[in-house]
């Protein structure tokens, strides 16, 4: 079976964070993520936005441990950004110049993986027509489909 979504970095962002309504469905995601590892995929700037925020917040410890965390859990899920991705991004830039780097260039990576779904509580992605986002808040709606 063929990866079927991809887990954006606020699924451990949340799941690790504080208190807050995203937390507990962002948890069931990985938990998801850890039974269904073949449904699921992320990539390697995902790690690096995770590496960058808990630098710039001065959390590195506690960002260590949920850096640490999600890398073993998608081991062999973690997907190279390749050139193709990039010049595939700058195209998608061209028509939604209103979406950041890391999103087009998470949807490019996508698109080359045929993974149509991003689980996300960044909707950003909604102004993706190539990509359906997956609300971590709604995860018993949607968990049937991505594992079939």
């Amino acid at each position: 079976m063929s990866p079927t979504a991809f887990i954006d970095a606020n699924v451990p962002i949340y799941a690790a964070g504080r208190a807050h309504p995203m937390k507990e469905p962002c948890i069931q995601v990985l938990l998801l993520a850890a039974e269904h590892p073949q449904a699921f995929v992320t990539n390697a700037e995902v790690l690096q936005e995770l590496l960058h925020r808990y630098l710039a917040l001065r959390l590195w410890p506690q960002g260590r441990e949920v850096f640490r965390w999600f890398s073993e859990l998608m081991q062999e899920r973690v997907e190279a950004v390749q050139a193709e991705d990039v010049q595939r991004a700058a195209g998608l830039a061209d028509v939604h110049q209103e979406l950041g780097g890391r999103d087009l260039l998470h949807a490019a990576v996508m698109q080359r993986l045929g993974v149509r779904h991003v689980i996300s509580a960044d909707t950003s992605f909604d102004r993706l027509p190539e990509v359906e986002r997956l609300d971590p808040a709604q995860v018993a709606n949607w968990r049937r489909s991505v594992l079939t």
